[in-house]
């Protein structure tokens, strides 16, 4: 069986911030990585240009527009970064205090370094499936690089390099011995073989 690593800790918004410049030292040309960041006051899923460059932000009613990714980051209050090799996943918990940003990465090798405190022992009982859910946006007719996504609804660019009229996100979940999930890692989009709706 394939080796994985999890690694978890709760972080300061400076030592968070911190992780994601030295990942993006180490990105890898291989894998490019996708963002998906949430926020109060919208989100972004995007190609992750580091934090020096900029993300679509969107808002429920405006247009989406480009902002530098280090504010998308800085004012978030979930997201993951995700690639075929591992997914950063971070949420902001008030409650903790300073380490607001409880951060876990789940991947087939480590490219968090040693922020993160190592959980690998934590995967012997479980055992991952992958599974394909399709993203909800239908490609419009205007614009081969736009989705209309019909639940929340809004008009905004998916993260792909492919021509396909509808999308799948390839994702990982972990399952125990019951089948109860404990963690669900994102891994890649895929152009979507048939339409979800026929």
């Amino acid at each position: 069986m394939r080796e994985y690593c999890l690694k978890a800790n709760d972080l300061t918004r400076e030592c968070f911030l911190n992780l994601i410049r030295t990942l993006d030292s180490q990105a890898s040309a291989r894998f490019p990585r996708r963002a998906w960041i949430e926020a109060p006051d919208g989100w972004s899923f995007d190609w992750w240009h580091g934090m020096d460059g900029c993300s679509q932000w969107c808002r429920s009613g405006h247009q989406p527009v480009q902002q530098d990714s280090a504010d998308c980051l800085a004012k978030s209050m979930a997201g993951r970064l995700f690639a075929p090799d591992g997914e950063l996943r971070w949420r902001v918990i008030p409650a903790l205090g300073d380490a607001c940003f409880r951060t876990v990465f789940l991947g087939e090798r480590d490219w968090v370094g040693t922020e993160l405190k190592d959980r690998s022992g934590c995967l012997k009982e479980l055992s991952p499936k992958e599974t394909k859910l399709y993203l909800w946006g239908q490609q419009t007719e205007a614009s081969k690089d736009e989705w209309i996504e019909l639940r929340i609804p809004h008009r905004f660019r998916y993260p792909v390099q492919f021509d396909s009229r509808h999308v799948v996100v390839v994702a990982e979940v972990w399952r125990d011995s019951l089948g109860e999930p404990h963690f669900v890692r994102l891994r890649d989009l895929e152009p979507a073989k048939e339409d979800p709706s026929a």
